[in-house]
């Protein structure tokens, strides 16, 4: 079984079967509904999530959506907790605090992080898939 961390931009796409999904993150979610792969989606992914939901006009049912991926099999949602800032050092060369928290869910949970942010991709911190 493959394991991945969703960003933001990678979960809101597929969220609405946008085309703007990279072609191997989208194998990533076809793996995950064919049971196939775990999504790790961090807490600060779906407080984004909300803010891009509301900034793009609400094309999501955004609680319809929150309920479905709690109750999912195939997603599962990281809390955030205080101490997981002592991860952070592993990951300074991402530099804007959501991506790097992001980034540092990925290494905790030796997952692949689904993401097209080029600051993260060039890193070198986590392995990377768009």
């Amino acid at each position: 079984m493959n394991f991945y961390v969703s960003d933001t931009h990678a979960l809101f796409w597929y969220l609405i079967n946008s085309p703007a999904l990279g072609v191997n993150a989208r194998l990533a979610f076809d793996e995950a509904d064919a049971g196939q792969a775990l999504i790790y989606i961090p807490a600060i992914v779906i407080a984004e999530l909300y803010y891009l939901n509301e900034k793009k006009g609400r094309p999501l049912d955004f609680r319809n959506k929150y309920a479905r991926l709690a109750q999912s099999k195939q997603f599962v949602l990281l809390p955030f907790y205080a101490s997981h800032t002592v991860d952070f050092d592993a990951c300074s060369a991402v530099t804007e605090m959501h991506d790097r928290m992001i980034a540092a869910d990925a290494r905790r949970t030796n997952a692949t992080l689904l993401t097209r942010d080029s600051q993260i991709t060039s890193s070198g911190v986590v392995a990377t898939v768009w």
